[in-house]
């Protein structure tokens, strides 16, 4: 089963469907991505991304806790889809211009980093 997996994977890059960078999970560096964290996430989820900024009181939803199991426990592709198109009826906007895919890693790398 694993065999096919791999193997419908590898096609799959290989017709472009799916970029290599995708499948570099864990390749991202968390010094980069608290970088951009800091600068593109931090004002909604707060320093220690647990939702709880300043600004997070004024917002409803709140902020996801980006430290809580239900977070940590998304594919690094659920976490980088949220980030691309953002979450309907949040605050939460896209960053699909913003994050090109070294970003999107590094700042997927960081949140792995606030794991509890």
């Amino acid at each position: 089963m694993r065999t096919a997996v791999n193997l419908s994977l590898t096609m799959l890059f290989v017709l472009g469907v799916i970029p290599i960078s995708l499948a570099a999970s864990g390749k991202g560096n968390p010094d980069a991505g608290r970088k951009l964290y800091r600068e593109s996430c931090q004002n909604c989820h707060g320093p220690t991304g647990k939702g709880d900024s300043d600004m997070a009181a004024y917002l409803a939803p709140p902020p996801t806790n980006l430290t809580a199991k239900a977070t940590q426990e998304k594919t690094d592709a659920q976490l980088r889809k949220v980030i691309q198109e953002g979450r309907p009826g949040t605050a939460m906007t896209g960053y699909a211009i913003t994050f090109d895919e070294e970003k999107l890693a590094d700042v997927i790398a960081y949140i792995r980093s606030l794991k509890p």
